[in-house]
């Protein structure tokens, strides 16, 4: 049985390298030729659906009805794998963007799809400067793009939360807009933070939760806010991994296969 499983990861890692790269530059091709919305709405879902399918990927939602359908709204998430974003991208109903460090500006190919679809640039070694350039992004919002932000910063190396920067809430107390709490388990399962290998037909599970309203908000109550909703994403990580799996299946949730 264990051979078998070894064999289907062997598989889908062979098979999804080259997938990712022939999506990246089908992606490259249609955020050059293809309006903003549709570039950050429907072509970012399928390309991301695709990678989600060739992994075998099985994506369970609770708590779709809290996205905000007709305005901008900055979606908060844990960060554990690649997969993170792909998942997200997949099950929201709306068209994103997200806040990426700046290394990943100097990738070739990758560097120009952020930029067509109006990814942030993050500066994680000068934080002051970073701020600055969130702050910037607040038009973003007006032009009814949502932006997904990892307050870790960075991929957890262990599997455990870490602490929150305060970031998303600034900018979201600037621009007007709710932040939405999202919790995304299963992923690191996937692929891990340095591992290339993909485990295929991984189950994983996002949970979002109710908009926390954060305007008119001081630097300090700024900061509860963030801690608030870090203890938010936390306590539906706690849950999730106590149940050892999603498969039953509750009122006002919704069974996903990858296919959007």
């Amino acid at each position: 049985m264990k051979s078998i499983e070894t064999f289907k990861n062997i598989a889908a890692t062979l098979f999804w390298w080259p997938i990712l790269v022939l999506d990246l530059l089908c992606l490259a091709l249609m955020v050059t030729v293809l309006p903003g919305r549709l570039r950050n709405g429907a072509v970012l879902r399928a390309v991301s659906s695709v990678l989600l399918k060739a992994a075998g990927v099985r994506v369970q939602v609770q708590g779709l009805e809290n996205i905000i359908r007709d305005g901008s709204q900055i979606l908060v998430a844990n960060h554990e794998s690649w997969f993170d974003s792909f998942i997200l991208v997949a099950v929201l109903p709306i068209p994103v963007t997200f806040v990426s460090k700046k290394e990943m500006f100097r990738v070739p190919i990758y560097s120009y799809i952020m930029r067509r679809l109006r990814f942030v640039s993050v500066n994680r070694v000068n934080p002051h400067n970073d701020l600055k350039s969130i702050e910037a992004t607040a038009e973003l919002l007006q032009s009814h793009l949502s932006l997904v932000v990892f307050p870790e910063g960075t991929m957890s190396r262990t599997g455990k939360l870490g602490s929150f920067k305060r970031g998303a809430v600034l900018l979201a107390a600037k621009a007007d807009v709710p932040v939405i709490p999202i919790a995304v388990t299963g992923t690191r399962k996937i692929k891990s933070r340095k591992s290339p290998w993909i485990h295929f037909g991984i189950q994983t599970k996002v949970i979002i939760s109710e908009p926390v309203e954060v305007g008119g908000l001081e630097r300090e109550e700024q900061r509860t806010a963030m801690e608030n909703i870090r203890m938010i994403i936390e306590r539906h990580l706690t849950d999730t991994e106590r149940s050892r799996g999603f498969n039953n299946n509750p009122v006002g949730e919704v069974e996903c296969d990858a296919i959007y």
